[in-house]
């Protein structure tokens, strides 16, 4: 089926895919059995809608709504549109004594879903942060299961990593992103299975290595490319061991080397040949970054997963469409975002170890709730008001059939062609962050007069400097980190790029002392930014495999000049 975006204009398809999948999901209300809608929005505008409401990497400085106390929250003070939003700590959000059906109403026929639905949302509390069985991990947000962890996202069971995105059970890992199963590495990408490596990206089962990329089962590798199954290589030439270790060790702990090593790697790297995705281990797979999954189709950042399409982080997910940030065995969603072990469940946020959810956020343990926020263990909840299960089987068909005509406002809907709620996700002006303080920005960024003309919020980001007693220009700290005192915990140093100040903490100087690490010059963030810049778009182009002129899919567009090759060209030029 052929369509015209309500969004952006651009024509899209439904594939027959998508339409059986829909047919699959099924709400039940007694005798009444309801599917999603067909969309009316491309699949990138629906992407961008999302995520606009996942914050990763901003956090503020706030006050909690109930005890006053100062608190570290992904939601600034100041409101972007409304009230500002009330704010828990964990604890607070968590305890017995919160009961977020207090906040329970009615549902008015006479008004539009969405206008009611942004009024519940502003008067539920909101935890802080997005976090789930956290120890020591304040500064932290979308993590579960992690311990002594600072400045990480999307991640689980991690322990003492710092500043990344995407780590899945890795210990001592720190300014690195999507990492699995991976130990006392430092300024890596995309590793799966490996320890003790510096600077190395798209690489597996590798240890010990140094500046490389697209490693498989490599051991003390510096500078390599495209290797599998090697010792003692550098510049891909094998050395004896002894040799080996007097070049690697000329390098560790200096900045200079590490720059020098850094520049010679980009310029390897536009030497080298690239395979056509970053895939591992699957079948039937489309998109970059998946591992272990079979019949994923325009899917990034997803492993141990089967049976998706257009998800964007997925791990350990099976049968979902349009879904971003979903984790530990969600299963049979549509057009969700961050969960942890859901079932069934459609145009949700944050809904975790729940099913059968339309239209809710932050709910936790809950099943069958239709238009709730910041329940816990509840059921058959239209508006946070309980209901009996005739009552609610009987409402919600009501709701929806309403949802389907309400005309919202212009305000409320950008696109005049759609005229009713039912079928879209929540609108982007109603998003708690800025389309810059989301990762939407990440994904695909946009200046502030595009994002907010295509109907999106933004925030004018300001730096919460550090308190410190001092601060050190980048280019005073000492070259190697031998000579580096312990003193540096205690100031700040300002970065050579944008000059905002930023703190190297106790834990970290440990870290590069151990490791042999030279001090950074930059603030996190902008080496976040580095590291992002790393990845491909996550769009797929057709262009022809560089060397048999095999149709692939990819994330190469067809302009750009790298050597792209298929699956069986590839494995013939690295084996």
């Amino acid at each position: 089926m052929d369509l015209t975006c309500t969004d952006c204009a651009q024509g899209f398809e439904v594939s027959a895919d998508e339409q059986t999948f829909i047919q699959k999901m099924q709400f039940r209300f007694g005798d009444t059995v309801i599917h999603p809608a067909e969309p009316t929005q491309c699949p990138d505008c629906r992407m961008l809608i999302r995520v606009c409401n996942r914050n990763e990497n901003n956090l503020y400085r706030n006050t909690s709504a109930k005890s006053q106390k100062p608190i570290i929250s992904i939601y600034a003070k100041e409101p972007l549109w409304g009230d500002p939003y009330k704010v828990y700590t964990q604890e607070e959000w968590n305890a017995d004594s919160f009961d977020a059906t207090v906040y329970a109403r009615e549902f008015n026929f006479s008004r539009p879903f969405f206008e009611q639905f942004s009024e519940l949302s502003k008067a539920v509390p909101h935890m802080a942060v997005v976090t789930v069985s956290n120890e020591n991990c304040d500064y932290t947000t979308g993590t579960g299961y992690c311990k002594n962890c600072y400045l990480i996202n999307s991640s689980e069971y991690c322990e003492d990593c710092y500043y990344g995105k995407l780590y899945q059970k890795c210990t001592d890992v720190m300014d690195s992103a999507y990492m699995y199963d991976c130990e006392l590495c430092y300024d890596c990408f995309s590793l799966h299975g490996c320890t003790r490596c510096t600077s190395v990206s798209f690489s597996k089962n590798s240890h010990d290595c140094l500046f490389s990329s697209y490693l498989q089962g490599c051991k003390n590798c510096c500078l390599c490319t495209n290797l599998t199954q090697k010792e003692y290589y550098f510049q891909n030439k094998p050395l004896s061991k002894e040799e080996y270790e007097k070049r690697v060790n000329e390098i560790r702990g200096s900045h200079s080397m590490f720059q020098a090593m850094k520049n010679e790697m980009r310029a390897m790297l536009q030497q080298k040949i690239w395979k056509y995705g970053n895939i591992i281990n699957s079948q039937d797979c489309t998109g970059d970054y998946i591992e272990n999954s079979r019949n994923c189709r325009d899917c990034y950042d997803t492993n141990e997963s089967e049976d998706c399409r257009y998800v964007q982080v997925g791990v350990n997910v099976k049968d979902l469409q349009h879904c971003s940030n979903m984790y530990l065995k969600p299963e049979l969603c549509y057009e969700t975002l961050g969960t942890i072990e859901a079932y069934n469940c459609a145009y949700c946020l944050y809904v975790f170890h729940s099913q059968n959810m339309l239209y809710s956020e932050h709910c936790y343990t809950c099943h069958d709730c239709f238009g709730c926020s910041g329940l816990r263990r509840k059921q058959f909840c239209i508006f946070n008001k309980q209901y009996t299960k005739e009552e609610y089987e009987v409402l919600v068909p009501k709701i929806i059939e309403h949802m389907k005509t309400d005309q919202r406002s212009e305000a409320l809907n950008p696109s005049p062609e759609a005229s009713g709620s039912w079928g879209r996700f929540f609108p982007p002006h109603l998003s708690a962050f800025g389309y810059n303080e989301s990762v939407a920005q990440e994904y695909a960024p946009l200046m502030k007069e595009e994002a907010v003309k295509r109907g999106f919020l933004w925030r004018d980001l300001k730096d919460d400097a550090p308190q410190v007693s001092k601060t050190l220009q980048a280019s005073d700290l000492p070259d190697s980190i031998d000579d580096c005192a312990d003193a540096i915990t205690d100031q700040a140093v300002s970065c050579t790029k944008t000059g905002r100040p930023f703190r190297i903490l106790k834990k970290e100087l440990e870290f590069y002392k151990a490791q042999g690490i030279p001090l950074p010059r930059l603030h996190p963030a902008v080496r976040y930014e580095e590291r992002m810049r790393v990845r491909n778009p996550r769009k797929l182009w057709n262009r022809e495999c560089a060397k048999c002129q095999k149709p692939i899919e990819t994330t190469f567009a067809p302009e750009r000049a790298e050597v792209v090759l298929c699956e069986e060209c590839y494995l013939k030029e690295v084996y």
